[in-house]
């Protein structure tokens, strides 16, 4: 007879971790515990009762939390913050946890993830039939929504500013492609006196632009320039794209692509910055199924970029690394 394998709770732990983690963190984040916790120990019963939540509840969910590496545990009911659970903060004035928090915290992201069995079995991405529209015609109808995630995108990307702009080589005039609020063309101009820069992205992505290159020192050599790059793009020497790619299936990027190539003046360079698939950072396959939940886009090889830029009439040249968790991927007119 042979016996039958024996499950244990040792080798359960890990699935119910990363099966139940992810809810777990939503429900602290709605509650507000970590905003509540504040800087001092606080017991379960206070918390829970600031929070409007059952108590018995709520130290359940913090012993949970607690278990997954959130949160210090000071005694049987009372807690306070540890590095993990401080991330999770939204008026800290820290700049990483209010990123955190705009990417988890939001009531919208959480129903395009109970229909990802839906999308592995058709290839389609949930977002318009989730909430009715696309993801970018979402944002211009939800200001508040557009405004909380242009911000956790620009300070998600701000430590990266000054390593992405130093590994570009430009002259010129510089087009930032879906440049956002603009932090990226800053440094970029900052370094070069002598570079001028437009600022082109759709109209909901430019209503907090960066004030130096609106009104402040650099305001004489960059213009700000709403449209879709699908369509059209602004004539210069070189377009620098910084995670715009990953938001479009294949066509679409060579269509964005083929508008800087019949734009752009003789020798024009284009530079894509991304993160690549293959370099093997282990957020990278997360965060390909994340674009591909909410705009159909993913992340790419090289070997996948080098073949765009043929299709949009580009020569390839290369992709390099940067300080950060970025590749410039180059081609030229």
């Amino acid at each position: 007879m042979t016996d039958r394998p024996t499950i244990v709770f040792e080798t359960m732990d890990p699935l119910f971790r990363h099966a139940l983690s992810g809810y777990l963190l939503r429900t602290a984040l709605v509650l507000g515990l970590p905003d509540l916790m504040g800087s001092e120990p606080v017991a379960v019963a206070e918390l829970a009762r600031t929070a409007g939540a059952d108590p018995d509840l709520t130290a359940r969910l913090l012993r949970a939390l607690h278990g997954l590496g959130y949160f210090h545990r000071i005694g049987p009911d009372t807690y306070t913050h540890n590095h993990l659970s401080l991330l999770l903060r939204t008026r800290s004035g820290d700049a990483s946890a209010e990123v955190v928090s705009g990417f988890l915290k939001p009531e919208w992201m959480w129903p395009l993830w109970e229909r990802f069995t839906d999308a592995v079995r058709t290839g389609a991405s949930p977002f318009s039939s989730v909430h009715g529209k696309d993801f970018y015609s979402f944002l211009g109808d939800h200001p508040q929504v557009a405004e909380n995630f242009n911000r956790a995108m620009t300070l998600s990307l701000g430590p990266t500013n000054a390593t992405v702009a130093d590994a570009l080589e430009v002259s010129g005039h510089l087009v930032d492609v879906g440049g956002g609020q603009g932090a990226l063309l800053r440094a970029v101009l900052e370094r070069s006196p002598t570079v001028r820069g437009t600022l082109f992205d759709i109209e909901v992505a430019l209503g907090n632009v960066d004030p130096e290159l609106l009104t402040g020192a650099l305001a004489g050599r960059c213009a700000v320039v709403a449209g879709d790059a699908r369509e059209s793009v602004p004539a210069a020497d070189a377009y620098v794209m910084r995670l715009v790619m990953h938001n479009w299936d294949d066509d679409t990027c060579v269509r964005i692509l083929s508008r800087c190539a019949e734009a752009g003046n003789a020798g024009a360079r284009v530079f894509v910055v991304e993160a690549l698939r293959s370099g093997g950072l282990s957020f990278v396959p997360l965060m390909d199924l994340q674009m591909f939940m909410l705009v159909g886009g993913k992340e790419r090889d090289e070997d996948e970029f080098a073949a765009l830029f043929s299709r949009a009439g580009l020569d390839y040249v290369g992709a390099r690394p940067t300080a950060s968790v970025f590749h410039v991927i180059e081609a030229r007119k």
